[in-house]
């Protein structure tokens, strides 16, 4: 098998074959952390203080003599925007003279830690607007439990279009989350049947307050008719490519 260098394995030297089986080895040992990056720490914070928001994705590994760290942007469009390649601690020192191989670069599997600095990178902010936002939705919640346990049956004249436009609203909050099932959501937030809650959703649909998706499928953005009607009990909503998102008042 040839090589960058022109040279089958068998007429390598012994030190640059025993760095390709370093490297191959601890390889295998892939990323050893992945963390968010922060203005400060939980004990920095105040109790009432709101977390710092996440600036970037960090992520390292380690392959044979060498560190690798990579670092995100908190819009993942592409690669990383900054790469930097150190000896680890426990290199060797005859290694690390020999400087960073060819080989080396090509052990660094940079699609797939691009790959999972997105999928922390989702994470983190989806656990940020929950958090920056958990009053709003319980309050959203606890409106439409009080409804239903002040009017338990609405009778032909149903629920009013105040009740659907929050309940449109908290579901499209669950979906643009990203949560597989934004109704078991509501059912535990709410504190009702989730087939009242699908019904509910359903309606809200049928009144225009959610856009159309297609039959069985979760989804849905909330719509201007629901956005006006909120914003005129309180709430508060950007704007965002004709996309409206709940914001904290």
């Amino acid at each position: 098998m040839k090589h960058a260098y022109g040279q089958s394995d068998q007429h390598r030297s012994p030190e640059v074959q025993r760095e390709s089986m370093e490297t191959a080895e601890r390889s295998e040992l892939k990323v050893f952390s992945s963390v968010s990056v922060s203005g400060g720490t939980e004990g920095d914070r105040a109790e009432d203080e709101m977390p710092a928001r996440v600036t970037a994705v960090e992520h390292r590994m380690v392959t044979g003599t060498w560190e690798v760290t990579t670092r995100w942007p908190t819009m993942i469009t592409g690669g990383p925007v900054e790469l930097v390649i150190r000896a680890s601690r426990e290199a060797n020192p005859e290694s690390v003279e020999r400087g960073i191989t060819v080989d080396t670069l090509r052990s660094i599997p940079l699609a797939k830690m691009t790959r999972d600095a997105q999928e922390m990178l989702n994470l983190m902010q989806k656990m940020e607007r929950e958090c920056n936002l958990s009053e709003v939705i319980e309050g959203m919640a606890s409106q439409i439990n009080c409804a239903v346990r002040s009017v338990p049956r609405p009778g032909r004249a149903g629920r009013s279009d105040d009740f659907f436009a929050l309940v449109a609203a908290l579901y499209s909050w669950y979906v643009d989350l990203g949560y597989p099932n934004p109704v078991r959501k509501m059912e535990d937030i709410i504190g009702c049947n989730w087939r009242a809650v699908a019904n509910w959703v359903r309606l809200a649909r049928v009144k225009g307050m959610l856009t159309e998706v297609s039959p069985g499928r979760r989804g849905g953005l909330l719509t201007t008719k629901a956005m006006r009607i909120l914003e005129s009990q309180g709430y508060h909503f950007n704007e965002i490519f004709g996309q409206y998102f709940l914001v904290a008042r």
